[in-house]
């Protein structure tokens, strides 16, 4: 073979390996780039997810708010009254009140939560004289209660039950208005009309999970 066709054949055989490998290396690009497209696209739908959380969120807020009460005295005009100065909570000696800020608020306002911190009903309302600004008005007839919500009884947790006799007589005693709790048998029965949704007798209940839980009545706005 001449030289002139050994460097030809030599030539040749160099710029088939190089375009194959330029095929090969285009082939991985492409596909590189295929898989960050693929990438970019699930970073684009993952982006999408969070306000389907903060729904979430919200929802959960809400059912919160469903299970929380206002102070007593708290006025139809309370959310509009009160600074969210936090006075009531401070001055409430059994700390039943604590300070919430609702969503898309820019402020605190006090609430109660009967199923976990009785109200004590407190013959001179501390919490109501200290509020500045009349969100918390005082009651005029010395029988008037608050209105938290009701009792109501889940008897499979409830010590009598499991003994058949009325082995327990703490949220009976433990009630501060006359003749609402009562007894069906060995199990305890409590007044619609005169219930106030304290708290007092599911904070005294010795059974765990609580025997008493009070359904609150929902008088917020953050539903």
């Amino acid at each position: 073979m001449k030289r002139k066709d050994l460097f030809r054949e030599g030539f040749k055989s160099v710029f088939q390996f190089a375009f194959e490998k330029t095929d090969d290396l285009t082939e991985t690009i492409r596909e590189v780039w295929s898989e960050e497209k693929k990438q970019e696209k699930k970073k684009k739908n993952k982006e999408k997810l969070p306000p389907k959380k903060r729904k979430a969120v919200t929802k959960r807020k809400s059912r919160l708010f469903k299970t929380l009460s206002l102070p007593p005295g708290a006025t139809k005009d309370f959310f509009n009254l009160c600074t969210g100065c936090n006075e009531c909570v401070f001055a409430c000696p059994y700390t039943a009140l604590f300070p919430v800020t609702p969503e898309k608020e820019n402020k605190t306002f006090p609430f109660l939560d009967p199923n976990a911190k009785s109200c004590h009903l407190c013959s001179d309302w501390p919490c109501i004289a200290v509020c500045p600004e009349n969100a918390l008005v005082g009651y005029d007839v010395s029988e008037t209660k608050p209105k938290f919500g009701k009792a109501k009884g889940i008897y499979d947790h409830c010590i009598n039950q499991k003994t058949g006799n009325k082995t327990c007589e703490a949220c009976f005693s433990a009630c501060p208005v006359e003749k609402t709790v009562n007894f069906r048998g060995n199990l305890p029965i409590f007044s619609s009309s005169s219930c106030t949704g304290c708290g007092l007798c599911v904070e005294v209940c010795p059974s765990f999970p609580k025997a008493i839980r009070i359904d609150v009545l929902n008088h917020n706005n953050f539903d």
